[in-house]
């Protein structure tokens, strides 16, 4: 379906919004933003926003709707040669997972303090992770490893790890070979942790 000028405009208007969103977001939080912010940032008038969101909470979800990891890990998973060893697979997906949290920066900054404040934000991170888990445990029974209780829960310690390590080390550093020590020693862990 071909999007007419005008529908294709909003659209872009929309995704500006999003955009510019996030960035006030993760700079302010979201309790401190309003939408007047979010309007100078995206260079368009505080109105302008309640034409396409109906409050600044509706904007928020559409951010995080659109910047999710889980897409993205769906579709790296997908991506992985299935002839490749466990180990070089999880040293893929673990890569490929620390890129897109430095590609997410703002979102998993701006995600996390707000789950600490917000409820309603907590819980849907809550559900984010837990369904951004299933394509790691989905490689991983393919691979023959046992599915299991405890199989989901080493899958969410090792992405809790992996968050926890770019929020407090990885975000800012300046060495990548630190990053690349990192994903090594914890895919070991996690293996002898797993089979």
């Amino acid at each position: 379906m071909t999007l007419n000028l005008k529908q294709q405009k909003a659209a872009e208007t929309k995704n500006r919004l999003i955009d510019s969103a996030l960035r006030v977001f993760s700079a302010k939080g979201f309790g401190a933003s309003t939408t007047k912010d979010i309007a100078k940032e995206a260079g368009v008038t505080d109105g302008l926003i309640y034409h396409y969101f109906s409050s600044k909470e509706e904007l928020l979800w559409a951010v995080i709707e659109k910047h999710t990891l889980n897409n993205d890990l769906e579709k790296a998973i997908k991506d992985f040669s299935a002839e490749n060893s466990l180990e070089e697979l999880l040293l893929a997906y673990f890569t490929k997972l620390l890129d897109m949290l430095h590609a997410k920066s703002e979102l998993i900054v701006m995600f996390f303090g707000e789950a600490q404040r917000n409820p309603a934000i907590h819980q849907r991170l809550v559900q984010l992770v837990e369904a951004g888990m299933e394509p790691l445990v989905r490689l991983l029974t393919e691979k023959g490893v046992p599915h299991s209780s405890e199989l989901h829960l080493a899958v969410r310690n090792v992405h809790t790890s992996f968050v926890m390590y770019f929020l407090l080390f990885g975000r800012n550093a300046k060495d990548k070979q630190e990053h690349v020590l990192y994903i090594t020693a914890t895919v070991k862990q996690f293996l002898k942790a797993i089979l």
